[in-house]
């Protein structure tokens, strides 16, 4: 990433902070959410969240006000010891960016920053894919009416197979068209359902958003 990139690091843990210190030239440190209030009103967007931090409750930190007011307008990457389908699910679900191990090497944390800067999302293809069949298998489908009337029948299918976490590879070999024709149809599927990436896709296949 840009080093001189505005860079908040959300964490009361001071080691872990330390070990983050090399992601920005000069990285704002926060030990609480209120910290999230400050760094938006600033105009600031990119922060390195530790879900462990601010304890001080029984609720997961994605479901406190802190996090709830400030999510749509930050570029979060949450981290967590130990990182979970489930936990990955709900944080992204709650707004996060971008989801991964907390002591991944800084060169991966660089990468993860630069993807969710860029308005991407960055949780690695293995952990979405598990992500997504994990949507799948949790929730029950939905009628196609209330989510694949704006599409047509090809962008149906490519949308179901997406959402089940496929490469775009699987998608075309399954369908037998070309990875540029997989690449075209998600395009207008994200622009028609107004979803920004295939987890938004996958949650709104199942009537979630």
């Amino acid at each position: 990433m840009n080093a001189q990139q505005p860079l908040l690091l959300l964490t009361d843990d001071d080691l872990l902070a330390d070990r983050w210190q090399p992601l920005a030239t000069s990285p704002v440190r926060a030990r609480s959410l209120d910290g999230l209030d400050v760094w938006r009103a600033a105009g600031h967007r990119l922060v390195v969240v530790d879900l462990a931090s601010a304890k001080g409750g029984t609720a997961p930190l994605w479901t406190r006000p802190g996090w709830q007011r400030n999510a749509a307008g930050l570029a979060i990457l949450a981290t967590s010891s130990q990182p979970g389908d489930d936990e990955g699910l709900a944080v992204l679900n709650a707004g996060a960016s971008g989801y991964c191990h907390s002591h991944a090497p800084v060169d991966t944390l660089r990468q993860a920053l630069d993807v969710i800067a860029s308005g991407e999302l960055w949780v690695g293809r293995a952990l979405l894919s598990r992500l997504l069949r994990l949507v799948d298998t949790r929730l029950p489908r939905i009628g196609l009416a209330d989510w694949a009337s704006p599409l047509t029948e090809r962008e149906r299918e490519v949308a179901q197979h997406a959402a089940l976490g496929e490469s775009n590879h699987a998608i075309a070999d399954a369908l037998g068209i070309t990875e540029r024709t997989v690449k075209a149809h998600l395009k207008a599927i994200f622009e028609k359902l107004d979803v920004a990436d295939r987890l938004q896709l996958a949650l709104r296949v199942h009537g979630v958003r």
